[in-house]
């Protein structure tokens, strides 16, 4: 199922389409799924991609100092990792097409462009 998300976050070209994503993936989280969550790291509604930022953060720092277990640990990492791969996604389409990664998923390298002209 998470493989799913991770492929419309791909798809999404934009940080708008990246957060309409983050939100879809959000609402199909249950009641109950969320009150495993920390208190902080509860997500609340996601306007743009400084919320999507402002929520990665808070996950982060929640997983690092975890001492939850079982299906707690379960679903900070589920929903930790989404909201990371999501920042990751809004950095690459912020650097546009030549800072971002290529159609492989692989960072362009320099090495591969033809050399300049003399």
């Amino acid at each position: 199922m998470m493989t799913s998300w991770f492929s419309h976050l791909e798809r999404a070209k934009n940080a708008p389409e990246i957060v309409s994503v983050a939100r879809d993936f959000l609402a199909s989280w249950t009641p109950h799924e969320l009150a495993l969550l920390p208190p902080e790291c509860r997500p609340g509604r996601l306007r743009d991609a400084e919320d999507v930022e402002t929520l990665h953060s808070t996950l982060v720092e929640a997983y690092r100092v975890s001492r939850s277990t079982g299906k707690e640990l379960e679903a900070l990492q589920r929903l930790t990792s989404f909201i990371v791969r999501a920042s990751i996604r809004l950095a690459e389409v912020a650097a546009g097409p030549s800072g971002g990664a290529s159609a492989s998923g692989a960072a362009d390298s320099p090495r591969s462009a033809a050399p300049p002209e003399s």
